[in-house]
């Protein structure tokens, strides 16, 4: 390119930051957002950067010169009345400053006089100060990090001001990271406070223990400070862990789902250790009972024993219902941690519904004769059998001599039946048995008879007490 042609393509160049530079009256002025710090010792220089728009250097040409335009990108800063010898420039929106020590206490405007000309002023800029300002530290702690399912702790945050001056509208917000079996029962956010120079404040959230599994929980913090009116925020805090062991389980049998009165069963707790501690002195209460009526011993056996993790036993008792009707019983049992001694809870569980019936029960009783018979006729008898208990009697028949039973030398002959030979006799049904007879010789006839079965739920014979029925004339 010949010297001609570039002395005309600096021109065109300097017309152009010209043009850029002298615009500043059209939207290019320089603006001052603020300085970083907002605050510094007296005792001590202190490094800033000055945020803001439009710090725009000045373009100079040189005609004949290696360097055809350089920038000029000197600003002059002020703190009040005070010069700052150490500036510099680092683009449009960013100045490097250092502040000197020794300044005198109290705020100070901060200007700053672009190399183009341009001045622009942020008053209340800067606060030295012979003491350092509020400043935030904490600690947070969970006081039992591992719970019991229904048990409860609280999470709390310790705030320290290491200022001279006060940390106002502190806040602390309670974060959960990740689900858990943990459930916060109180705001996530509790009401600001102002901590005094060197003071602490706390904050305490608490914190019910659900269901097993682990959360964790983030804390923030932040404030203001007294004087610069500056957000203060502590250093990032380590999330913290609340456990939720698993709850011992248990379950509750009766052997039988029937029985009958005073008849012997047993009701079994068995209990699971489903945590990953050793549990310890681990007994039941004396089981309720709802419905009916029970006899059982205080302690069942064993009387009480220690599980280790994942460990299953059973506490078992022997019980006679003593009344009739429908029930249940309850139980919850105890024991305690073996490492720290603390009580661990045991859900109250509830057995199935077991009925208790009255024994059955067989009454006869003769409901046909003839009023009298001839020598060898042939006559019919019933009797009727009655299952006046709850439980049903199985295989009951006719007990005896079936239905015959001659008096005063009077001889019975058992024609057919009894009919039906045995039936399942539920309780309180009946059922007829029906025979037919022939006397041999004349006189007065009784008959005498009985019934046995065996009771469907004991599994024990039920007899029936014999019964005689009235004289029947017989005669030629």
């Amino acid at each position: 390119m010949s010297s001609s042609d570039r002395i005309r393509w600096a021109g065109v160049l300097l017309l152009g930051l010209l043009g850029l530079s002298c615009s500043q009256g059209g939207g290019y002025e320089p603006r001052v957002h603020r300085l970083v710090p907002g605050w510094g010792l007296t005792t001590a220089p202190v490094s800033g950067v000055i945020e803001g728009e439009n710090f725009l250097s000045l373009p100079t040409q040189h005609l004949g010169s290696e360097e055809a335009v350089t920038l000029d990108s000197d600003f002059e800063v002020y703190l009040g009345a005070r010069s700052l010898d150490d500036v510099s420039w680092t683009d449009t929106h960013t100045l490097r400053v250092q502040i000197p020590e020794g300044l005198a206490p109290g705020w100070y405007p901060l200007t700053v006089v672009t190399p183009l000309g341009g001045r622009v002023e942020l008053p209340r800029a800067y606060y030295a100060s012979e003491q350092p300002l509020a400043s935030l530290t904490a600690q947070a702690f969970v006081e039992r990090p591992r719970l019991w399912p229904d048990e409860q702790t609280h999470l709390v945050l310790t705030v320290h001001n290491s200022g001279s001056t006060r940390a106002l509208g502190v806040r602390a917000l309670l974060r959960p990271v990740e689900a858990g079996g943990v459930e916060l029962l109180s705001a996530l956010e509790p009401e600001p406070l102002d901590v005094e120079p060197g003071g602490d404040a706390s904050f305490s959230w608490k914190l019910a223990a659900r269901a097993e599994g682990t959360v964790h929980f983030a804390l923030e913090l932040e404030g203001r400070e007294e004087i610069t009116g500056q957000a203060l925020q502590a250093a990032p805090l380590q999330q913290l862990q609340v456990d939720v062991r698993a709850r011992p389980s248990s379950t509750l049998l009766v052997s039988s789902q029937v029985v009958n009165v005073n008849q012997p069963f047993t009701l079994t707790l068995r209990v699971t250790n489903d945590s990953d501690v050793r549990l310890s002195d681990v007994k039941p209460s004396i089981p309720s009972v709802e419905g009916v009526s029970v006899a059982l011993p205080s302690n069942p056996v064993p009387n009480q024993v220690d599980l280790e993790p994942q460990e299953s036993r059973d506490f078992v008792w022997s019980v006679l219902a003593t009344t009739a009707g429908e029930g249940f019983f309850k139980v919850q049992a105890a024991g305690a941690d073996a490492l720290t001694g603390n009580a661990v809870p045991f859900a109250e569980v509830t057995s199935s519904p077991f009925t208790v019936l009255k024994r059955g029960v067989l009454a006869v009783r003769f409901t046909q004769l003839p009023p009298s018979v001839r020598v060898n006729e042939v006559f019919g008898v019933e009797a009727t059998v009655e299952n006046i208990g709850q439980s049903e009697v199985r295989g009951v028949a006719l007990d005896g001599a079936g239905l015959a039973q001659g008096s005063q030398g009077c001889l019975v002959w058992i024609v057919s039946g009894p009919t039906p030979s045995a039936v399942d006799l539920p309780g309180g049904k009946s059922t007829v048995f029906s025979a037919y007879l022939r006397v041999s010789q004349p006189g007065s006839c009784s008959f005498r008879v009985g019934a046995q079965g065996r009771d469907a739920t004991d599994d024990q014979p039920v007899v029936a007490t014999p019964v005689t029925s009235s004289a029947v004339p017989v005669t030629w």
